[in-house]
């Protein structure tokens, strides 16, 4: 393939999913708050394996979690690899239970060794999604206590948008252990919050409100790992990361109506400033390989009790720990099952905003997967382009009474293509 087709293919390719942002397939009430449901920046390895990232290095993917892994990148190949998911998410309330299907595409990325020691990856991810439509019905008696005199007042609340994540990352070996990373990332988006109140009784005025949030910032994280060679079969990787918190100089509004017999008698707009802030991060990690086996462990805490939104500190900080493992039979084998890779994980997540001065929802996930070769090892030039999937359970716990308890049964599939670009055919 030429070199300007590939361009063109990756242009082309990034339009494609940031316009398939505009539809973040994501469906749950809690996206009301802060500032929508957090994406994690997992690619697939990652999500098969919990979450897991922060010391994993590995020349035939991409890895976010830390930049610092992209020093680790083959000298021959450029990695494209682009992902989707659909998801079947089941909500429950005071044992009601209503299910919603969705589908997004998640994410796409390429990367490449720069030169010796020096990897480099750009893409695009989605940070933030918001996505929700429900309604509350009231009836409200007369003062006389008349059936006839009665009414209802209907609350419906809505929300649209997100935040998307377009990035480069670079990646630099120190020395033959150390690495260091960084990431730069330009975070921009839309979101709208609408709640209405609206009256059966035509005697009483209909009051609506609108929040809306435009974000146009950036966003830096750092990583290092530090990796040794224990023995021919045994090695031992420590990864962290750190992202940088700051003011996203949001553009915020609530614009508040009353409205009777559809003419609207008042109107008021409130501007926020300072009103959305990013926390500082931190997350460490390690991973032991073993022979064919690796294990690994990470832990993050971001401070979004140091947040604010709409100019109000309703954040709390939020800690995740992640548990992977991998088992690679062997990778010369001329059997496909054995030359693909099987990965699991789990993981457990604090909440990071709060309901009524309480914290929110508490997350539990449980993940397996598999990477495996899309050819046989007849054709080598191919050969290291890979099918990622895998299956997540995720369960959304509230720790208030009366809230909506989520589950989610969540499919990701993952295409990773390796091309020999900077390879040269020897002529004799």
């Amino acid at each position: 393939m030429a070199l300007y087709k590939r361009l063109l293919f990756i242009v082309l390719a990034l339009s494609f999913v940031t316009i398939s942002f505009a539809e973040n397939g994501i469906n749950s009430p809690y996206s009301r708050f802060g500032l929508g449901t957090l994406s994690d920046q997992n690619l697939a390895v990652n999500r098969q394996m919990g979450g897991l990232g922060y010391a994993l290095r590995n020349k035939s993917y991409i890895n976010l979690l830390n930049p610092a892994s992209l020093s680790s990148a083959d000298s021959t190949t450029m990695i494209f690899e682009g992902g989707f998911s659909l998801q079947n998410g089941n909500f429950k309330e005071n044992g009601v239970k209503i299910n919603a299907r969705n589908a997004s595409f998640d994410y796409l990325v390429m990367g490449f060794r720069l030169k010796k020691n020096i990897g480099f990856a750009m893409g695009i991810l989605p940070y933030s999604n918001v996505g929700y439509s429900f309604s509350t019905n009231e009836t409200i008696l007369s003062p006389d206590g008349d059936a006839n005199g009665s009414f209802s007042s209907i609350y419906k609340y809505n929300g649209t948008g997100g935040l998307t994540q377009p990035f480069m990352s670079l990646g630099v070996g120190i020395t033959n252990n150390l690495s260091l990373g960084v990431m730069a990332s330009y975070l921009y988006g839309d979101i709208t919050h609408n709640i209405s109140n609206e009256f059966t009784d035509n005697n009483i005025s209909n009051r609506t409100r609108q929040y809306s949030i435009n974000v146009s910032n950036y966003k830096l994280d750092f990583g290092l790992q530090y990796s040794k060679q224990l023995s021919e079969k045994q090695n031992i990787t420590v990864g962290a990361v750190y992202s940088l918190g700051h003011d996203l100089n949001a553009d915020a509004k609530l614009i508040e109506r009353k409205i009777t017999s559809g003419t609207a008698e008042y109107s008021d707009t409130t501007a926020y400033d300072n009103a959305f802030k990013l926390p500082h991060k931190i997350g460490v990690g390690a991973t032991y390989t073993i022979s064919k086996w690796t294990f690994g462990a990470d832990y993050t805490l971001e401070k979004w009790g140091d947040s604010s939104f709409f100019g109000d500190n309703a954040g709390c900080d939020r800690s995740k720990i992640s548990l992977g493992a991998e088992y690679f039979p062997n990778i010369v084998s001329r059997n496909i099952l054995k030359r693909t890779r099987y990965r699991a994980g789990l993981y457990y997540a604090q909440p990071y905003t709060e309901f009524n001065g309480k914290k929110g929802c508490e997350e539990y996930g449980v993940s397996l997967g598999f990477t495996m070769p899309m050819t046989s090892t007849s054709n080598m030039n191919n050969n290291r382009s890979l099918l990622n999937i895998s299956g997540q359970f995720v369960r959304i716990d509230p720790k208030t009474e009366g809230m909506i308890t989520e589950t989610y049964l969540r499919i990701n599939v993952g295409i990773t293509f390796n091309e020999f670009w900077f390879f040269k055919s020897k002529v004799n």
